[in-house]
């Protein structure tokens, strides 16, 4: 993954080429491979147990989260102090957001189309699916509040609450003064503790098949899902303010990278039943601000392990939005051909990362570029 060729011409507008925080990318890159390899066809057998591999792959999404704030805020609260338009704001975010979602959902028409042609499931459903993941929308499903809110792309819920939170922190986070937003954060993290020990808004239902804390997907874990995103983004703001102000000094490579490992253990390894809720509901609220506040303060020095950082960053989104087209093509193909083994799944890791990597440098900078100067006029 070290110094990965890039077209001159879009070297420039790389999102992930200069980046301040180049651990925090590394850090972003690892959880999407995490996220994957739960979901690389054939790797495990059913869905990962209770205490499997891969079992908490799913707490990735709230890393995210907490990335996603951390970064904003150092990016947008100035902007916002000196005025910057909401409207200008949430257009960044699509520009950012929408294309490689969009690649996704084209890339998965030919198999959508033909699901449609064999009636399955009713047509009407499917259509109106169709429509709503065109435009990045949730599916309404009245009939299953167990459905999925992206029945195409499973993976897109979390890009829902992701916009969610970034048009409140647009309209109201970025102005909190920082103990009103401690306070905020900390009555999400109250809620989270008790909906989650209760099995309130969805948490629980569905813990074989989404963790214990898994909630969001689904219609009927939508609550979980706010619930989710209302800790760990605003989590994410406090921390960046903490970071700001407080004079801590540059963390050294070990803590670094023992912050690395220790993320990787807990999104790989299976806590004991027993313990399940509680030790996830520490990584969360816990160890992973711990994490990227550590990682945060490394600057890893130029070379080999700041090359795989930065190229960690600039795959990770695309990892994550196009995972399940992708290993889908590759499911198809290995029953084509009679293949159903864990190899299967290992290969198409690589497969998922060089198209990610593709998409990125060839449709996403281009399209995010022609975007912005189409839409310079609506900011």
């Amino acid at each position: 993954m070290v110094n990965l060729p890039i077209p001159a011409a879009h070297t420039a507008t790389i999102p992930f080429a200069e980046r301040t925080f180049v651990a925090l990318d590394g850090l972003r890159g690892v959880a999407a491979i995490m996220v994957a390899l739960r979901h690389a066809p054939f790797l495990w057998e059913g869905a990962p147990g209770p205490t499997g591999w891969m079992r908490n792959g799913y707490l990735a999404v709230d890393l995210f989260f907490v990335l996603s704030g951390f970064v904003l805020e150092h990016a947008y609260r100035k902007r916002f102090l000196q005025g910057m338009p909401v409207r200008s704001f949430m257009l960044a975010r699509v520009q950012r957001l929408y294309p490689l979602y969009a690649l996704a959902f084209i890339l998965s028409l030919p198999f959508l189309l033909g699901q449609l042609a064999d009636g399955v499931p009713d047509s009407v459903q499917r259509t109106l699916g169709l429509l709503c993941s065109a435009l990045m929308l949730p599916t309404p499903n009245a009939a299953y509040p167990d459905a999925d809110l992206y029945p195409f792309n499973f993976a897109a819920w979390s890009l829902l609450f992701e916009l969610a939170a970034n048009l409140l922190f647009a309209v109201f986070g970025a102005r909190l003064g920082t103990k009103s937003l401690i306070r905020l954060v900390s009555g999400f993290a109250v809620a989270l503790v008790v909906c989650a020990a209760m099995g309130w808004l969805g948490f629980g239902i569905e813990v074989g098949k989404r963790g214990v804390l898994g909630g969001g997907p689904t219609w009927e874990t939508f609550g979980a899902g706010v619930i989710r995103v209302g800790f760990s983004f605003f989590a994410g703001v406090l921390l960046y303010r903490f970071h700001e102000t407080a004079r801590l000094q540059p963390a050294r490579s070990g803590f670094a990278l023992g912050a690395f490992a220790l993320v990787t253990a807990i999104l790989a390894v299976g806590f004991p039943a027993s313990l399940d809720l509680a030790l996830s509901l520490v990584s969360v609220l816990v160890v992973f601000p711990l994490a990227i506040m550590i990682c945060a303060r490394f600057d890893p020095p130029k070379g080999a392990l700041a090359s795989i950082m930065q190229t960690l960053g600039l795959l990770s989104y695309g990892i994550y939005v196009l995972q399940v087209v992708t290993f889908h093509a590759v499911e198809v193909c290995a029953l084509q051909l009679g293949i159903q083994s864990a190899l299967v799944g290992l290969v198409a890791i690589p497969i998922v990362a060089a198209v990610a990597y593709a998409a990125t440098v060839f449709v996403d900078v281009p399209v995010r570029l022609t975007m912005k100067q189409a839409l310079k006029g609506l900011a």
